[in-house]
């Protein structure tokens, strides 16, 4: 959330709930105009013809691993085997059948 979007929502946290459904509706009105349809309809153009690998990589870079390490996370509570997760798994799969 950006921090503009925040003090809004900080600003109306004072307004009666009639205020707020007032507000509401002038931004949906603000939002059907025809300036906002025409930007809408340019975006979804752009969003579907679609990009090259070369554009993509441009423009979100890539990174590459050199070593099998870096691919592993420390997520695993070390309390937990993975036979224990295995005899979890196998119960689960045996309750869905």
């Amino acid at each position: 959330m950006t921090p503009q979007l925040e003090a809004a929502l900080a600003a109306i946290q004072p307004l009666s709930a009639t205020e707020r459904l007032q507000l509401l509706q002038i931004l949906t009105q603000n939002i059907s105009s025809p300036e906002l349809a025409t930007d809408l309809n340019a975006l979804s153009v752009q969003f579907w013809q679609g990009s090259s690998l070369d554009e993509l990589r441009k423009t979100q870079p890539c990174k590459t691993f050199n070593h099998v390490q870096d691919f592993t996370a420390d997520f695993w509570p070390p309390e937990d085997t993975i036979e224990d997760f295995l005899t979890f798994l196998q119960q689960q799969r045996q309750d869905i059948n």
